[in-house]
């Protein structure tokens, strides 16, 4: 068997290179991107919606969309959060295991009567984000996958 030679013979080479060709111009990166823009925006819509409202609202508002700079392919689209303007957004998708001292203390009314708050207690973790994620990610997968099969099919028309 050692000593046996395998010939090959490439038949309809010059078809299969004239279709890779016109795949590759039909996924250009100027037609890719916008659809990558959309699962960006799907994802914030969700973390939008799972995020924990608090007195500024600043955690909702800080979930952005950014499309970045194209680096050989398309470039690509990420759903993120601000944080500039919402510097607890860790602290919340975290959690805090510990007492954490509240910096001015400040004074509050409890059951009537004023108290001198000087420390919060723990806090538990809200992944917020990344369930919006998890939930979402199958769905931008699939209208990606769909996106690209809609432009091979009309590269090759």
């Amino acid at each position: 068997m050692a000593d046996e030679a395998v010939t090959l013979e490439a038949v309809g080479l010059e078809e299969f290179i004239d279709t890779i060709d016109k795949m590759i111009a039909g996924v250009k990166p100027d037609k890719i991107e916008p659809e990558l823009n959309k699962g960006a925006k799907l994802i914030a819509a969700e973390a939008r919606k799972r995020a924990p409202v608090g007195p500024t609202g600043n955690l909702k508002k800080a979930v952005i969309t950014k499309k970045l700079k194209r680096w050989g392919g398309p470039a690509p689209s990420i759903a993120a959060i601000n944080r500039k303007k919402a510097p607890h957004a860790w602290l919340v998708t975290h959690g805090t295991s510990g007492v954490r001292r509240v910096d001015p203390p400040h004074y509050t009314t409890l059951g009537g009567r004023p108290a001198l708050i000087t420390q919060t207690g723990i806090m538990p973790p809200n992944r917020f984000f990344s369930d919006a994620v998890d939930a979402k990610q199958g769905e931008v997968l699939d209208r990606l996958e769909t996106a690209v099969g809609k432009l091979l099919e009309d590269a090759m028309r």
